[in-house]
């Protein structure tokens, strides 16, 4: 069993960066490559103390399910539908249709949050001497939600332990001033009704962050493992009035089986 198949499976509510590895990154393979498709069903718990904007902490059960063709094409909840144009052992790029899911609620106030969306984006990730991987990814909103752009680079380590699979990673992300505005602004309107001050935030760097998984194979078809996620407020949407916390902290535990193979 590949212990990779089960990198995002508690992360279904989280833009946790680093969710595609699975399929896009090309760390050393654990495991044959599948001869045709894979089925993963799985479910997680997922902590949270804040997500696009300052909603206290909240714990989520997350389910999942993907599929996967030779590690080619490819369905999952968080990469949504992709396929590596280039497949190589140690290259991966392609494209993919990726769901971006709607901003909370903020307790308190009253404002137009971003609804449920869809970005298109390209990537490509290299693998190093030492398997660490590093890369990016550039994503643009199609769905008029923010009708934005949000770049991401990352670095990453893995590597075989008693316990399981082990990786670690760093990245930044950013975008530009429309998606900063959609999910960090103030109106004029919204700023009057809720006392608070309007803001438009600018582009450039918005978070940076920090990531552990560690993956456990149980038996030829389960696994299961745990995260935890830091990220720092970066930037304009740092000084945000919807950003009082600049430090997100995400944690997670989950199991899944693998279909086919």
């Amino acid at each position: 069993m590949s212990f990779r198949l089960l990198a995002a499976s508690a992360l279904a509510a989280a833009a946790f960066a680093g969710s595609a590895q699975a399929q896009t990154q090309p760390y050393e393979r654990v495991g044959p490559r599948p001869d045709g498709w894979t089925v993963d069903l799985g479910v997680g718990a997922l902590y949270r103390n804040d997500s696009n904007g300052d909603t206290g902490s909240k714990t989520t059960v997350v389910p999942w399910i993907s599929a996967n063709w030779r590690d080619t094409a490819y369905l999952s909840p968080i990469d949504g539908l992709g396929v590596n144009l280039i497949n190589q052992d140690d290259f991966r790029a392609g494209v993919q249709l990726r769901p971006r899911f709607s901003a909370d609620d903020i307790e308190g106030l009253t404002l137009d949050r971003p609804d449920f969306g869809a970005d298109v984006a390209a990537y490509a990730f290299k693998r190093l001497p030492g398997n660490i991987v590093v890369g990016g990814r550039v994503a643009r909103d199609v769905t008029d939600v923010s009708e934005g752009t949000e770049y991401y680079a990352s670095v990453g380590h893995q590597r075989v332990t008693r316990v399981g699979l082990l990786n670690a990673s760093a990245y930044v992300r950013g975008g530009d001033s429309k998606l900063a505005d959609a999910y960090y602004g103030v109106s004029a309107a919204e700023a009057v009704e809720n006392g608070i001050d309007a803001y438009s935030p600018g582009g450039g760097l918005q978070g940076a962050g920090v990531s552990l998984v560690l993956l456990a194979p149980i038996g030829d078809k389960w696994g299961a493992g745990a995260l935890v996620n830091y990220e720092r407020r970066l930037g304009d949407i740092a000084d945000s009035p919807l950003s009082e916390n600049d430090d997100a902290i995400r944690a997670g535990v989950f199991v899944a089986r693998r279909f086919g193979g």
